[in-house]
């Protein structure tokens, strides 16, 4: 079991609880680890033992152990989301990271029902889907607020709808060039 003053231990140390949830690859295991510590931390503990975070980024594939989906939220994360190596908490695609792994925990935090299995209307969707990303944004920026800097402004619904814009395009561009 996880002490709360060990939550946040680098992924990088093996047997650290974000070692155990992040397999995301080298590259990106800082990426997820960072956008985690935005989350607030009595979120993150009482989740803990539920999440498990899953990126494409170093491999073609992953199949998910039964041992793992039976007790845990599993989200998987598109290496065209991860923000490049050095990019500053400021850059616009660290912010959406940021964001949409948030959003990812809300759905979980609000025990939202899958819009493909549990059947729901484009209304209950579209309803869930809001919630989630207003509980994002206001944890988002919650920690924005403590970090205190004139740099790191806060995350806004238009910001939101720009970068899924511009990351529609380029998963339309990569699938036409592929």
């Amino acid at each position: 079991m996880t002490e709360y003053s060990d939550l946040y231990t680098s992924w990088i140390v093996k047997g650290s609880h974000l070692n155990k949830i992040l397999n995301c690859g080298q590259k990106y295991n800082g990426w997820a680890e960072h956008a985690l510590c935005c989350l607030p931390p009595d979120i993150f503990w009482k989740y803990r033992d539920r999440l498990y975070f899953i990126g494409t980024g170093d491999m073609d594939a992953c199949r998910v152990a039964p041992a793992l989906s039976r007790d845990r939220e599993i989200i998987v994360l598109s290496e065209r989301i991860f923000p490049k190596k050095g990019a500053a908490e400021d850059n616009p695609k660290v912010r959406y990271f940021i964001f949409v792994v948030l959003h990812e925990i809300a759905h979980v935090v609000k025990n939202h029902r899958s819009p493909l299995l549990d059947k729901l209307t484009k209304e209950e969707n579209e309803a869930q889907e809001k919630e989630a990303d207003d509980l994002a944004i206001d944890w988002f920026n919650a920690y924005i607020a403590t970090r205190n800097s004139p740099y790191l402004k806060s995350i806004t619904p238009d910001e939101i709808t720009e970068a899924k814009e511009i990351n529609q395009k380029l998963m339309e561009k990569a699938y036409e060039e592929s």
